[in-house]
């Protein structure tokens, strides 16, 4: 008997077949910008021995009801954004703001995330 989960697309080829995979969450925690303010961006290094770009995978979920922005036009929208993350070989870098940013003329973030770093094996 297999086990996992099969999903098709709307044509009915399969597009994603755990039955020939598994993943592994092999980090997660909270990561809070609600304190970032200034022209300095607020960095978060997150260690994840393990974690490669080729096979993992992070990600973030807002943790609290006001850090969801309401509609595109709403003015806070960037205080609402997601941090920006930059993976590498066991490490992912979160920053309150692109690092290309001109901090000067926009607002960071103040969003609390939880993280996950999940690994998938073939």
């Amino acid at each position: 008997m297999s086990y996992g989960a099969r999903v098709w697309d709307d044509s009915g080829n399969l597009v994603m077949d755990t039955t020939t995979f598994t993943y592994q969450v092999i980090w997660q925690g909270t990561l809070d910008f609600s304190d970032t303010s200034g022209s300095t961006a607020k960095v978060i290094t997150v260690s994840i021995p393990g974690y490669d770009p080729a096979n993992c995978v992070f990600m973030m979920i807002p943790t609290r009801s006001q850090d969801i922005q309401l509609a595109e036009g709403d003015a806070t929208g960037n205080t609402k954004s997601y941090p920006y993350a930059t993976p590498s070989k066991d490490q992912v870098v979160v920053r309150s703001a692109n690092p290309q940013a001109n901090l000067g003329n926009t607002n960071q973030t103040r969003v609390v995330v939880r993280g996950y770093a999940v690994r998938f094996k073939v």
